[in-house]
């Protein structure tokens, strides 16, 4: 079995970001946090008790691709992402590796699909 450590965002994909700015951070009063410049890709980041709130707008070219982790997705932290991979490859799971570009966080990620095809990232870096 993985080992979880937390849960660190979920990615909430919006057709206009500006509109959901207003609602999370507004109405709802989620606290607004650092976002790294993702050339091409609009959003938002919230912080709401040590979790995240990724505000991802749909109008780009990721998305318009089906890139992982652009959509709706829950990011997980693990404790050591090398298992994570054995036990995916021991029960036939298909995953993605994924290293982003320095600027966003350059720690490898994984994503995987649950049964129903929801995006699950899986990651190690604080």
């Amino acid at each position: 079995m993985i080992k979880l450590k937390s849960v660190r965002h979920t990615g909430v994909p919006v057709m206009d970001v500006k509109k959901a700015k207003n609602f999370y951070g507004k109405v709802l009063g989620f606290k607004e946090i650092p976002r790294p410049n993702i050339k091409g890709l609009p959003g938002i980041w919230y912080e709401c008790n040590g979790t995240q709130v990724h505000i991802i707008g749909q109008r780009n070219e990721m998305a318009a691709k089906g890139f992982p982790g652009i959509g709706t997705h829950i990011a997980v932290q693990v404790e050591d992402l090398e298992e994570a991979k054995k036990v995916l490859k021991r029960r036939k799971i298909q995953f993605n590796e994924f290293t982003p570009p320095p600027h966003i966080g350059n720690a490898p990620v994984l994503f995987v699909r649950d049964p129903d095809g929801n995006v699950v990232e899986l990651r190690t870096e604080p």
